[in-house]
């Protein structure tokens, strides 16, 4: 009997009351140019007809592979398939997104080229409006860079700055790397990306970023990517193992001197998040007081204390950042509301 290779990738897709999605997804990867994959689904409780799609899938594809679960949320979920997965490299697709086409066959040029443990890259981002539509949203795109494993805090800010935010579903891991890293399942409604990659991080890994769009992201008003007040409030109760993993990364991926200096931006990154996510979900100022207050909490066990941030310094040439930092330092971030909003003019 002819040995079975392991596949290149292995992408990884949640999937929760989705059977109006869930087939677009599923081809997006499976028709990509590189056929060396497999598609593992995970139900996570669908009280609709998404486990029938997904076995149907199997059935018709012998790359799909379909596992069950109670509902236990999209880390759960995850860390189930993380367990079986066979390839080299792992990525995750959300089972109401899709991939580009060509967008595999794109990474496995990266990996050819660098063998990174990990590969980032662009991303479309898109977002209903009020009439239920869906607007492309616009967002920075950085330029091409890459991050070696040995400590050196300038180049792991640059490389963050470059890659963006720090999701998972345009990136792709190789999973003798991660090892037995998982995600974090006490998060229910966001920040687990961010607490994850924070971990990869501090693992020193050798990474590079590609602003090519790889993936589009869909955000609608069930999704956990939205900052509504529900989702807000699961996010506050994560916000210590975030700042944990991040002051973490911090320091590992800092030289002798460069922590205060590291450390201080991605404190600036927790606290603008936060001033969008209460902005977003229009929290009321005693939710929003609480908000801050758990921020502060959270961040107090480390290092630069954050009402001390010099925001000018770690801002750069962001002047909205450096007025977001302005308005923590200064106590006033409930005027955070009444800055220009771009991706609300967008939706209009």
């Amino acid at each position: 009997m002819e040995k079975r290779t392991a596949p290149l990738f292995s992408i990884i897709m949640p999937v929760y009351n989705a059977a109006a999605t869930l087939e677009a997804a599923a081809r997006s990867v499976l028709d990509q140019g590189e056929r060396s994959l497999e598609l593992l689904l995970v139900d996570d409780g669908s009280a609709d007809e998404s486990l029938a799609i997904a076995r149907r899938l199997a059935a018709a594809d012998a790359r799909v592979r379909v596992f069950a679960q109670q509902n236990g949320g999209i880390c759960a979920a995850r860390n189930c398939a993380l367990a079986a997965a066979r390839g080299e490299y792992v990525g995750f697709c959300d089972d109401d997104d899709l991939y580009l086409p060509g967008a595999l066959h794109a990474v496995a040029a990266q990996i050819r080229q660098t063998g990174a443990d990990v590969v980032r890259a662009g991303y479309e981002l898109w977002r209903e409006n009020a009439a239920g539509r869906p607007v492309q949203l616009p967002h920075p795109v950085g330029e091409p860079c890459a991050l070696d494993p040995a400590p050196d805090g300038a180049a792991y800010l640059a490389f963050l700055a470059h890659s963006g935010p720090q999701f998972v579903w345009n990136a792709w891991y190789r999973r003798a790397f991660l090892g037995d890293l998982r995600f974090d399942e006490r998060c229910r409604s966001g920040l687990e990306d961010f607490i994850f990659n924070a971990a990869v991080y501090a693992a020193a890994p050798r990474a590079v970023y590609t602003p090519a769009p790889t993936c589009r992201h869909f955000e609608n008003a069930d999704s956990t990517s939205r900052a509504v007040a529900a989702a807000v409030a699961a996010r506050l109760e994560a916000l210590p193992a975030w700042a944990a993993a991040e002051h973490a990364a911090a320091k590992a991926r800092s030289a002798h001197g460069e922590l205060p200096g590291v450390w201080a931006s991605r404190q600036a990154e927790l606290i603008t998040f936060l001033l969008h996510q209460l902005r977003d979900s229009r929290a009321e100022k005693p939710a929003a007081e609480a908000a801050w207050q758990a921020l502060r909490r959270a961040l107090a066990p480390y290092a630069n204390p954050a009402p001390g941030l010099d925001f000018l310094r770690v801002a750069g040439q962001n002047k909205k950042k450096a007025a977001a930092l302005a308005l923590y330092a200064l106590r006033l971030t409930g005027l955070y509301r009444y800055l220009p909003n771009q991706e609300e003019r967008s939706l209009q």
